[in-house]
């Protein structure tokens, strides 16, 4: 039988201090290794790492046992051993039991859930879906606007788009007719592109300016939305003078549904040039300025669904008509945080198990004892 024999003289005080020094080192070191392991961890049940303080009261007790009151049996012929002390005695006394040790407190942890946190910030679930919708017709080449109405619309809408953090944007063009460019999307890139493919004549022809027309496609791509607001930013340089639908009707109809028009009547002061494709090339003559004329129509229709009316007559007033619309049209953020979680009990278990096999080929294989 293996045994640790405390001996009243130096030599062996020093054995015992050297060791004690070494157990110290090696729990710092495991508590040093658990820090680390836990410093951005939470537990799932912490209620469960209480249990450490009955482990730990019995670990000691164990130990205290085992070192006063070692096991002792009856054995014939135990001259004929050579019993030894020290440190192989220290390591068949100790090692299986500080493993099982080890893997009981590992066991608790376990018990308890650590987990590592990771922190999500989502969008509201609930913005404010807008279409644009933009006249195409030949006028807005038109060249009192930098360098021209289109262009300059194109513009703003870009810088609009830029603003928005959390809202579904769509497009609609018109002319004579009204067609959907782009369905309603958070993909602002995409967006991007569709404004930048916008252009005069995309919809065939020059003439015609069908308000009521493009009221009625923008809000038939609304009226389902389950969003609190719903706004369409109408642009237009001319008067309503073509299409199957009244404006003031489709207005009506987009205020049955929530939806608000904000229109904007771009064009400069006075008479304009326009380019105009013939025979012999590009040419420019003189259009005049039927924003002016168009007015008292824009006002109504953004009157009877409780958006505004604006002019614009240079692009700093666009600019500045769509940050006006920025801010009266702001979605209620209310910022969530998603805190997603990752349990990592599973290599506590698996380090348990290998110190508990340990425990068992040190005991039962290793550090063969007599008897």
């Amino acid at each position: 039988m293996y045994g640790f024999n405390f001996r009243h003289n130096r030599e062996e005080l020093l054995k015992y201090i050297l060791f004690a020094a070494a157990g110290v080192a090696v729990a710092a070191l495991i508590i040093v290794l658990i820090v680390n392991f836990f410093k951005s961890m939470n537990f799932a049940n912490p209620r469960c790492l209480y249990l450490l303080i009955p482990v730990i009261l019995g670990i000691g007790a164990g130990a205290a046992f085992k070192q006063f009151f070692p096991a002792t049996v009856k054995y014939p012929f135990t001259q004929d051993f050579d019993f030894k002390s020290g440190y192989l005695g220290a390591l068949v006394k100790w090692v299986p039991f500080t493993l099982c040790s080890l893997a009981l407190i590992l066991c608790v942890f376990a018990l308890a859930r650590p987990r590592r946190s990771g922190k999500a910030i989502l969008p509201p679930a609930k913005g404010i879906d807008i279409m644009m919708t933009v006249d195409t017709s030949g006028s807005m080449e038109t060249n009192d606007f930098t360098p021209t109405r289109m262009a300059a619309a194109k513009n703003t809408a870009q810088n609009f788009i830029d603003k928005r953090e959390s809202d579904r944007i769509g497009i609609v063009v018109f002319a004579q007719v009204a067609m959907l460019q782009c369905p309603l999307t958070l993909d602002y890139n995409a967006l991007h592109s569709y404004v930048d493919s916008v252009d005069v004549n995309m919809l065939g022809g020059s003439g015609g300016t069908a308000i009521g027309d493009a009221i009625a496609v923008s809000a038939q791509h609304l009226k389902d939305s389950k969003t609190k607001s719903k706004i369409i930013i109408l642009i237009t340089d001319g008067e309503s003078n073509s299409g199957t639908i009244d404006p003031i009707a489709a207005a009506k109809a987009a205020a049955s549904y929530g939806i608000k028009v904000y229109t904007v009547a771009i064009a400069g002061n006075g008479d304009n040039q326009m380019p105009v494709e013939g025979l012999f090339g590009t040419t420019y003559v003189n259009v005049a300025n039927d924003a002016d004329s168009g007015e008292a129509l824009l006002r109504v229709v953004a009157k009877t669904t409780g958006g505004e009316f604006f002019r614009a007559r240079s692009n700093s007033e666009l600019e500045g008509i769509y940050s006006k619309i920025d801010s009266l049209e702001k979605t209620e953020f209310q910022q969530k945080t998603e805190v997603n979680y990752k349990d990592n009990y599973m290599g506590l278990l698996n380090t348990a198990v290998i110190l508990l096999l340990l425990a068992f080929l040190c005991d039962k294989i290793i550090f063969i004892k007599i008897p």
